[in-house]
């Protein structure tokens, strides 16, 4: 299955603004530099090594000039210090020192300084998360034109946070900033239009904003864009635009459109499984589920690699810790048969458990047959009974076969032919050999009016979608 379109309204500004040099001073017409000119040249020497220029690039020494103007109050100097301090360059990351120095430069009124302060509240880095903080100074540098900040303003508004949700102001703010070219913004304003959010939904001016803000390898709106062009919305079906949309997000590391491109290669008219291995291994590296249970699956069916059940189990592994039902389903089945690894019933019936519980009605029908067969212990007709049940309800033929046996023959519960008969009726209406021989078999023990009843009930199971029915 593909993943859909990236929510946009769950993103704050990412990372934070470059560092700044101070501006140049008028000339004093003095030989010795004043102290604030001295202080604006150590400022301007610790951005030429931090960004090696003219110079071999040196964070260490960047890190001493901007932490000694800091110190003596140069709004830039404290601004620069908390981008390294913020990236851990010349220094460990360390957050709590990023926010200390954000915050001296932004109350001397540096924009950037009050955007990247925002975006710390609003995170809840370096700070207890406060919203209304975070609005505070988005206001603050959107009232000097930073279009940053105009653009984390809409993120506030649309999601409602730190002020009362308002998809019209948050249009606004998306506006200013797209205007001025930014792309996060313009990515907003596709989102905005996408969801019909303050305007009429139109997928073809998402498409427009989505265009602009790809054209600038924004990475969400290369994702959205991919998603639009291969599902047809807004736009004609375009399988190679939408390939080149999620390899460039898959390049900037993109976990989701590595899986889609997984997908995309992995059927249809691109079906090349030697690419589709490549990016579900990418993705699966970063710990997407998904993409570690196809890969799990490439490796258990030898799909453009060669079958190996260790690798298989050793994904499904990884993907099955997640939470993932599938994986755990096919890892419980794979260590109940022995593949690729040592068979034991127990183990496999706790993951076969956990997916049982997510919904999974093969895993019931396969904990019914494993209590009914004895994992290593005597059989549990009654436990059987209650997984068959489940599976059965869910609508698994299998199931439906193995709880009119369980019935027919009193196993775990009282011997009953009319459930009996209804259950091998259902089951055979989807089909199911076994099913249809058991009704057969069930027949010949009944009365006219018994099956008549049992037949009724099946009418009923059918109609009602099996619930309720035991």
């Amino acid at each position: 299955m593909v993943r859909k379109l990236h929510n946009p309204l769950e993103h704050f500004a990412a990372g934070f603004a470059q560092p700044g040099p101070v501006p140049n001073p008028k000339n004093t017409g003095v030989t010795e530099l004043a102290p604030d000119l001295q202080l604006a040249a150590l400022t301007n020497l610790g951005l030429m090594y931090a960004q090696g220029l003219g110079v071999e690039q040196d964070f260490a020494r960047a890190l001493d000039c901007y932490r000694q103007a800091a110190e003596h109050g140069v709004p830039q100097a404290q601004s620069n210090l908390a981008v390294m301090y913020a990236h851990g360059q010349g220094v460990q990351q360390d957050f709590a020192q990023a926010h200390k120095w954000y915050r001296a430069a932004a109350e001397q009124g540096l924009p950037y300084a009050q955007t990247n302060l925002a975006v710390m509240y609003a995170n809840g880095q370096g700070t207890a998360r406060d919203y209304q903080q975070a609005l505070k100074w988005y206001q603050a540098a959107a009232e000097q034109g930073d279009t940053s900040a105009q653009r984390g303003l809409g993120v506030m508004y649309a999601n409602g946070q730190g002020v009362a949700q308002d998809f019209g102001l948050a249009l606004q703010c998306y506006q200013s900033g797209a205007a001025s070219g930014d792309a996060a913004a313009q990515y907003g304003m596709g989102v905005m239009y996408a969801n019909g959010h303050g305007v009429p939904q139109d997928l073809q001016q998402a498409c427009h904003w989505y265009q602009l803000a790809a054209a600038q390898n924004h990475l969400h709106a290369l994702f959205n864009l991919g998603f639009l062009y291969s599902s047809g919305q807004g736009m004609p079906v375009d399988r190679d635009k939408a390939l080149d949309c999620y390899e460039r997000a898959a390049a900037l590391g993109d976990a989701a459109a590595q899986y889609n491109l997984g997908v995309l290669y992995s059927s249809g008219a691109d079906l090349n499984t030697e690419k589709a291995l490549h990016w579900y291994q990418k993705a699966a590296e970063q710990g997407d589920a998904a993409a570690q249970f196809n890969l799990g699956l490439m490796y258990a069916t030898g799909q453009g690699v060669a079958q190996d059940d260790a690798a298989a189990l050793a994904w499904y592994q990884l993907a099955a810790d997640q939470g993932d039902a599938q994986a755990q389903y096919n890892l419980g089945v794979m260590i109940a048969n022995g593949q690729g690894t040592l068979a034991s019933r127990t183990v496999a019936m706790q993951w076969l458990q956990l997916a049982a519980d997510q919904g999974d009605v093969l895993a019931w029908y396969n904990l019914g047959a494993l209590y009914q067969e004895g994992a290593d212990q005597a059989p549990d007709f009654q436990r059987a009974l209650q997984c068959y049940r489940k599976a059965a309800q869910g609508g698994q033929a299998d199931a439906q076969a193995a709880l009119g046996w369980l019935y027919a023959n009193g196993m775990g519960v009282l011997q009953d032919y009319v459930r009996a008969h209804m259950w091998f009726n259902v089951g055979a209406v989807s089909g199911h050999a076994q099913a249809a021989s058991g009704r057969e078999f069930v027949a010949q023990q009944m009365t006219p009016a018994q099956i008549a009843q049992a037949q009724d009930l099946a009418r009923k199971c059918i109609a009602e979608q099996f619930a309720g029915f035991d």
